[in-house]
């Protein structure tokens, strides 16, 4: 869960140091967070890739710093491809994960850990760029209404690869325990309904004209982290 949230957040990150509207402390943040991620992650599983990880965010934040001069004024194309490296280890991390798993879709446990990801890591970064409009008062809601989009995109794929046997539709027939006589079947399907319906609110606040549209999607992320932590974690708590 913790390298989900590291590599959504650094990749999301990396996307919108594209759009080149955005002030260098914002990165200094977003790195920051995400090499604090990996590094706990390292703590939790002291394992080469994950090593491999907090290496390449610690470097990430390092090259953000060194190069906030550049942050407006062009892409910085060689932090945006060192922050996209940290795919290449996750996905081999996530691989041997489900080997270890003795599951028989090895590949439908990779998938699940990327689109998880990109929840965890989307809606993250959605929010805490919502904060940082109070430091940029003038700036395009652009970046914010695609992090949007893209959550709400990483939510239907992760669902739907949940439903993928072995699925979530086995705890809701009974045929695997979640030990809470169901309960925790229920939660997921409540966390992922409430998720899509807080994220289509906060994308729908984004099209009023006052500036307080914009805290009011952040103020609608908050919730969504929450319950975005639930479609993702509950169903890896029952098949553990």
């Amino acid at each position: 869960m913790l390298l989900s949230y590291c590599v959504g957040i650094i990749s999301f990150t990396s996307i919108i140091r594209s759009y080149k509207l955005i002030g260098a402390g914002f990165f200094w943040l977003m790195n920051s967070i995400a090499f604090g991620l990996s590094a706990l992650a390292f703590v939790a599983d002291t394992n080469l890739l994950v090593a491999l990880i907090s290496l390449i965010t610690f470097g990430v934040l390092l090259l953000s710093i060194l190069n906030r001069s550049k942050v407006k004024d062009e892409s910085d194309h060689v932090t945006i491809v060192l922050s996209l490296i940290t795919i290449a280890p996750y996905l081999v991390y996530s691989f041997n994960t489900a080997q270890d798993t003795k599951v028989d879709l090895i590949w439908l446990e990779v998938l699940r850990s990327i689109s998880g990801a990109a929840l965890l890591g989307g809606v993250t970064t959605a929010m805490l760029l919502g904060h940082w409009y109070l430091v940029q008062p003038g700036l395009s809601r652009k970046p914010i209404a695609d992090m949007c989009m893209a959550v709400l995109v990483a939510l239907t794929v992760n669902t739907l690869l949940w439903f993928t046997k072995p699925s979530m539709f086995s705890v809701f027939t009974g045929s695997i325990s979640d030990g809470w006589g169901g309960t925790l079947g229920y939660m997921w399907a409540g966390s992922v309904v409430t998720t899509f319906v807080l994220m289509v609110a906060a994308s729908k606040a984004l099209k009023e004209k006052s500036y307080s549209a914009v805290m009011a999607t952040t103020g609608l992320l908050y919730l969504a982290i929450l319950v975005a932590n639930g479609v993702e974690l509950i169903p890896r708590a029952i098949f553990s």
